[in-house]
This record gives structure tokens, C-alpha cells and sequence, in this order.
């Protein structure tokens, strides 16, 4: 469950910013789901990225 918490942490941040995103630009249907497909996945892989190179496993 260690390895994966980066990971979570990242896409826990790309919620919130979908959530903002859409609040703030109040995007309905196709682009909201896109939004919220897209920010969780690419939040996650890049915090696990991130923490990756940190540790030096890269």
C-alpha cells in the first residue's frame, strides 16, 4: 500500500482541480467528463513521478 500512496496523493490532487476547473468554467456533459477522466490520471502519474526521481528510482 506504500508504493501506491504517491500515486493517490496525485490523483486526489487532480479531483480537486477537476473540481475547481469545472466549478469555475461551470462545464457540463463531455468536456466535464473528460475533465474529471483525465486530471485524477495525470495528477497521479506525475506526483509518482515525481516522488520516483526524488528517491532515485528511476
Amino acid at each position: 500500500m506504500k508504493d501506491y500512496l504517491p500515486y493517490l496523493v496525485g490523483a486526489l490532487a487532480g479531483v480537486l482541480v477537476a473540481i475547481l476547473l469545472s466549478s469555475l468554467l461551470t462545464l457540463t456533459g463531455t468536456p466535464q467528463l473528460i475533465l474529471f477522466a483525465l486530471l485524477p490520471v495525470a495528477g497521479g502519474a506525475v506526483v509518482e513521478r515525481f516522488v520516483q526521481r526524488r528517491s532515485g528510482n528511476s
